[in-house]
């Protein structure tokens, strides 16, 4: 298959399973205790569901080298691919080049992660100059804003809410936004939902 093709295809695949999804929930599953014990965090893996957080339509791997892992987590070099679940078809890939490590406050040294499908880079997600609650932008292949991403916030937007989806629970929710909505925080009204959860929660 030449690139278009296979890029059409996997949009197909991708159109497929989010046509009618409002909420994703991503499960890492951890796997090699052993190099975790040595100080090393191992590669990771994520099912991934949607809605009723019990339709898994798609798994994810990261892929990195060992010293990247070591030396570099959680800014190392990582390419993570993501497969429809039953059918081992790619839908995306996401890149993320090593960037100097991150602090609760970013000014500079700006994380970013291209999206591709079908090999054809169709945008990246940045960070945004922020102050403790992390802040990332969406941008289409031309550069352009097209949504807004972060967690749920509270006491005007300068602290994330920890209660947003019940206390004690270890889940991690992201929020998403219209890139051209100006009121984002204290329960903004949002377009779509992204839930990250431990294993041991799924």
């Amino acid at each position: 298959l030449n690139q278009t093709s296979k890029s059409k295809m996997d949009s197909q695949v991708m159109e497929r399973q989010m046509n009618d999804t409002e909420k994703v929930v991503i499960v890492q599953k951890r796997k090699g205790c052993l190099q975790e014990c040595l100080g090393c965090e191992h590669e990771d893996y994520f099912d991934i569901y949607k809605n009723d957080e019990k339709t898994k339509f798609a798994t994810a791997k990261e892929d990195a080298g060992f010293c990247c892992r070591y030396f570099c987590s959680p800014n190392h070099e990582f390419t993570v691919n993501m497969k429809e679940e039953g059918t081992d078809a790619e839908m995306m890939s996401f890149h993320h080049p090593f960037m100097c490590c991150a602090s609760c406050c970013t000014c500079c040294c700006f994380q970013e992660m291209t999206m591709k499908m079908g090999g054809k880079d169709i945008g990246k997600m940045r960070d945004e100059a922020y102050c403790c609650v992390p802040r990332f932008t969406v941008e289409n292949e031309k550069g352009e804003g097209v949504y807004k991403i972060h967690q749920p916030t509270c006491v005007g937007g300068i602290c994330v809410n920890c209660c947003y989806d019940g206390l004690c629970n270890c889940k991690t929710a992201f929020q998403v936004f219209p890139h051209d909505q100006e009121d984002t925080d204290n329960g903004a009204e949002h377009v779509g939902e992204i839930m990250k959860k431990p294993r041991s929660l799924a």
